[in-house]
């Protein structure tokens, strides 16, 4: 069984982080979790279906994956169904959001959440204030 780190596409979510700073968000994640790191899946440019990690999980068993965060997991119905019936057994941690856990519902949950941050307004808080921000919380809108 083994210990692995996924770098994606720069482009996580809200998040700009270049491969290499996903190597250090990760490797830090598995250094203070105690995990010994065996393997780094590089996943192609602007994929969001982590089929390289499916395909190293069938060779290698993968026991652990870590991720910098949920905005890596695919959002297609048919990558999403390939990902949690090919990985249910494999237990996913998301370093930036400090969560981890296995199985299809753990996973269904955090795609979720993924795309309800995906759907959010963004709020240019160069060009708000504190008192426009709180009419919007308090709107219908949010």
């Amino acid at each position: 069984m083994t210990i692995a780190i996924i770098n994606t596409d720069m482009n996580i979510g809200p998040f700009r982080i270049p491969g290499n700073g996903q190597n250090m968000i990760t490797n830090n994640y598995a250094e203070r979790n105690n995990f010994k790191v065996e393997e780094i899946i590089p996943e192609p440019f602007k994929s969001r279906s982590l089929a390289t990690t499916q395909w190293v999980h069938k060779k290698k068993r993968l026991k652990i994956v870590i991720l910098c965060s949920i905005h890596q997991l695919p959002l297609e119905k048919k990558r999403i169904k390939d990902l949690v019936n090919n990985m249910k057994k494999v237990e996913f941690h998301f370093a930036l959001e400090g969560i981890s856990g296995k199985g299809k519902r753990f996973l269904l949950d955090c795609i979720q959440e993924a795309k309800i941050f995906k759907d959010a307004r963004i709020i240019d808080s160069q060009k708000t204030s504190w008192s426009k921000l709180y009419k919007i919380k308090n709107s219908k809108k949010y």
